[in-house]
């Protein structure tokens, strides 16, 4: 029988004419990026597993698993506990149809602290609260939930009994979004709208509907005070939200009905869905001052920089060789990352406009 066997590999070979074995097998598609807060290492989400690279070397330092299914949104978080100083990793997914989940990893030990399901598909997306006590998740279940992070350790009851579940939506929810200061949280969703929520009532204070498609990311740019997203529709926008009547400074916990928003800007320029964008203050080439920026990951496989107030196109980044599905900024606006399909990190030096890294 094992003579048959290498029989019939021999000759597999001669048919397709070329070796057989692992070096060609495809790489896990790269669902999610996230920067360390210090910039130093990267954490990427694939396919049951999360690897923490480190920049400098760019070798990997752990790998977190296993994970149910697809990784598909990464947040940093530091611990309150004054004894320690030591990150968390939370990460969502799941498995279609089946159940969302979400991991939370100690990062310098590599041990899961807690790991629950929550919804009944999987999570597209997780946003903390600036104090890290609020967890918002988006799902394919068409459902946010609002979760207490503070009670996920020393309670044993159902993390479906104590999350504030938000139904506003009638298609799936793709993204979300906390506001630096709390003021507010956004989700976006395949309904085409996006929802600004009151973090204390669960009202939505606001409804923007002027999407051609479904909105699959969300980003602030504190600079400019604007909500970021990216459509199915291959358009990046930025949203302004406002009290009614002025254009002061949001207040945590102003009733609904004296918020209001307006579109700021639309951004074309790809040619397929946008799947991914982020904003940061980035140097740009010959200039001396930080200018606010976007950057945007489609499925037409590039990466897009744009200057956020005037709209005009920075830099283009074609390396990719198939989707865009996570882009990111280093923390200190120095370099761009991006991940998707070809299961290929590559980051960019905004300044110099060039790939430094590919991994």
């Amino acid at each position: 029988m094992c003579r048959n066997i290498g029989i019939l590999i021999a000759a597999s070979c001669i048919i397709f004419a070329t070796p057989i074995g692992f070096a060609d097998q495809p790489l896990s598609p790269i669902w999610a990026l996230e920067f360390s807060p210090d910039g130093k290492t990267l954490a990427v989400g694939k396919y049951q597993w999360i690897e923490l690279w480190d920049l400098e070397t760019q070798s990997i330092i752990h790998t977190y698993e296993p994970h149910a299914g697809e990784v598909r949104s990464l947040k940093f978080a530091a611990t309150n506990d004054p004894e320690t100083s030591s990150l968390r990793l939370y990460a969502g997914g799941g498995v279609p149809a089946q159940n969302g989940e979400i991991r939370i990893w100690d990062v310098a030990s590599e041990e899961l602290i807690k790991s629950f399901e929550v919804h009944g598909d999987t999570i597209e997306s997780i946003a903390l609260s600036p104090s890290n006590t609020t967890l918002l998740t988006a799902s394919m279940d068409e459902y946010s939930a609002v979760i207490d992070v503070t009670l996920l350790e020393d309670t044993e009851e159902p993390i479906d009994k104590q999350a504030r579940w938000l139904t506003q939506h009638v298609g799936r929810v793709l993204c979300t979004l906390y506001h630096p200061q709390g003021t507010y949280f956004v989700t976006g969703s395949e309904d085409k709208t996006i929802k600004v929520w009151n973090p204390n009532t669960f009202n939505v204070m606001v409804n923007f509907d002027a999407n051609d498609d479904a909105v699959y990311s969300l980003a602030y740019s504190a600079n400019e005070a604007v909500i970021v997203s990216g459509s199915a529709d291959n358009v990046v926008r930025t949203w302004r939200v406002t009290p009614a009547g002025d254009g002061e400074e949001i207040a945590v916990g102003r009733d609904s009905l004296e918020m209001t928003g307006t579109l700021v800007r639309e951004y074309t320029g790809h040619q397929g869905a946008v799947y991914s964008v982020d904003a940061a203050l980035v140097l740009p080439r010959r200039a001396n001052n930080q200018t606010a920026m976007i950057a945007s990951g489609s499925a037409d496989t590039s990466v897009i920089i744009w200057t956020l107030r005037s709209g005009n196109l920075y830099s283009t980044f074609d390396e990719s060789t198939d989707a865009v599905y996570a882009v990111k900024f280093s923390p200190n606006g120095q370099f761009v990352a991006a991940g998707g399909r070809d299961g290929k990190v590559r980051l960019w030096n905004l300044r110099r406009q060039a790939l430094t890294h590919e991994f």
